[in-house]
């Protein structure tokens, strides 16, 4: 679903409204509205919906703007010295106010997403249509479900809503557990992957594909520690031939190359020109790109920068990722490289130390970064594929089996790292990979994930990284407060602990 035709389809269908999104109750209908009697009907309105439930996944609580301070300024690649001071305290582990934008619109949209969902699920099944276009579409609504509940249980616990079918005005759904959000996660993963085709053409390329729907499902599985599961499931994924590294590794963040062979799944962006089609681009860019062109209200950590080179006073010689991921004074550039069409020692100063976000950003358009960027964010790259199984085949003791899958990403084209050390021991192998993922994805979405899952999110191993660690509480922070909104309009939720 690229640019044009298809990006133009993904239009907001109104139908109904998310109990778990909702803030109040208006008994006030439309007469002139689409009932769920009326609207139901044909194989149009089955794609309809489901082109509305992707589109679910552009707004600023999906993954629009505020997944990307959540899941990485939070972690130690990132902190915030914004002006917007409830925005600096939220990258610090402090929110005096618990429908603060950023959580609610989090925990809003992603349930205002999970509703088209389970519409299409409920109603789509009883529309006389082909009957293989008809199982797609359902297959493609229980993906998304199960990335967005794949994202609500690691920012908010297993204390959230577990909602698989249209629920009633007069519902109040109950906290659920962990265990039993993982276990949907992983029914609607099995569901979809049976019957989502491998891939697409025309106007539906950007769709959940049978590929998609296996990663996501070895992802949950290897962030829920089932290393031997998700190393069954992952292979699955590598043995799948349309998959590979792009030879450059900067191809995979810019609009020019999307869908291309290393993506596995993304969400499809448009520019400010689609936002009268109901389809609108990704801010995070904006809120966190370089001083002048955006607002650096997220700001890469100097630890992160220094990952990148193997020793921190030679700067000539480095990870070559990095020139894909920040923005800093190359002294091998003239100029210390571009930023948005000036020199960087230009915009910021010779001398200067800083460093700044460049992945997901249009640095290749000369002057200010648009609030609505077209690239598409890649929510699974087959990289991050065959760095979970290297993960997961060295957690299952298969160390040496391993070394295949993060030297393959060592080695593309444009990296051309040097392989591993042979004999590396398991806890070797495995400080090897989550450095390698560091380099590899970061501000993908992926950090809080990886220390989460390796029982690296607390206070004491991060606050060496990030001073904003100094912050975190124990036993609360790991977990984002649930809206007090949600709870004023249901109180069967239940608030996480220490909030």
């Amino acid at each position: 679903m690229r640019n044009g035709t298809a990006r133009r389809t993904l239009l907001a269908l109104v139908v109904g409204t998310g109990l778990a999104a909702c803030t109040q109750d208006l008994n006030i209908a439309n007469p002139n509205a689409p009932s769920t009697t009326s609207f139901w009907q044909t194989a149009a309105d089955a794609t309809s919906g489901i082109n509305a439930t992707y589109n679910g996944l552009l707004n600023n609580g999906t993954y629009g703007r505020w997944l990307g301070f959540a899941y990485d300024i939070r972690s130690d690649e990132g902190y915030s010295t914004s002006p917007w001071t409830d925005l600096s305290n939220f990258n610090k582990f402090t929110q005096s106010d618990y429908n603060f934008e950023p959580s609610r619109e989090i925990w809003q949209h992603h349930y205002q997403a999970i509703f088209r969902a389970n519409q299409v699920t409920d109603r789509v099944p009883g529309i006389n249509m082909d009957v293989a276009t008809r199982d797609r579409i359902v297959g493609e609504a229980k993906f998304i479900r199960a990335l967005l509940y794949f994202n609500l249980v690691n920012l908010y616990g297993g204390n959230i809503p577990l909602i698989t079918t249209t629920p009633g005005p007069t519902d109040r759904p109950a906290s659920s557990t962990e265990a039993a959000v993982y276990v949907q996660i992983e029914k609607d993963l099995n569901d979809a992957a049976a019957v989502l085709p491998p891939s697409y053409s025309g106007a539906d390329v950007g769709r959940a594909t049978k590929g998609a729907a296996i990663a996501m499902l070895g992802k949950a599985q290897l962030q829920e520690k089932n290393w031997a599961g998700a190393a069954t499931t992952l292979a699955k994924v590598i043995a799948m031939t349309q998959y590979d590294l792009m030879p450059n590794y900067a191809d995979n963040f810019t609009d020019a190359s999307e869908n291309n062979k290393e993506s596995v799944f993304e969400v499809q962006f448009g520019d400010f020109t689609q936002l009268s089609n109901g389809v609108r681009g990704q801010n995070i860019a904006k809120m966190i790109g370089p001083c002048g062109p955006g607002f650096c209200d997220g700001l890469p950590t100097r630890w992160y920068f220094n990952q990148f080179f193997a020793d921190t006073t030679n700067r000539l010689v480095y990870d070559s990722r990095l020139d894909a991921t920040l923005f800093w004074n190359r002294p091998n550039a003239a100029g210390g490289g571009d930023v948005y069409g000036s020199s960087f020692q230009s915009r910021y100063g010779v001398t200067s130390n800083a460093v700044y976000w460049k992945k997901w950003g249009q640095y290749y358009v000369p002057g200010d970064q648009n609030w609505d960027n077209p690239i598409n964010f890649r929510v699974i790259r087959f990289a991050d594929v065959l760095l979970m199984q290297a993960e997961a085949l060295n957690e299952s003791g298969q160390t040496a089996a391993a070394y295949a899958f993060i030297n393959r990403v060592r080695a593309r084209q444009s990296v051309n790292q040097p392989a591993l050390p042979a004999n590396l021991t398991q806890a070797q192998m495995r400080a090897a990979i989550i450095k390698e993922r560091l380099l590899e994805l970061g501000l993908e979405q992926e950090r809080w994930l990886d220390v989460k899952r390796h029982s690296m999110l607390n206070k004491a191993t991060l606050l060496p990284n990030d001073a904003e660690f100094s912050f975190f509480t124990d036993a609360k922070s790991e977990l984002l407060p649930i809206p007090q909104s949600e709870i004023d309009l249901n109180p069967n939720v239940k608030q996480n602990p220490g909030w």
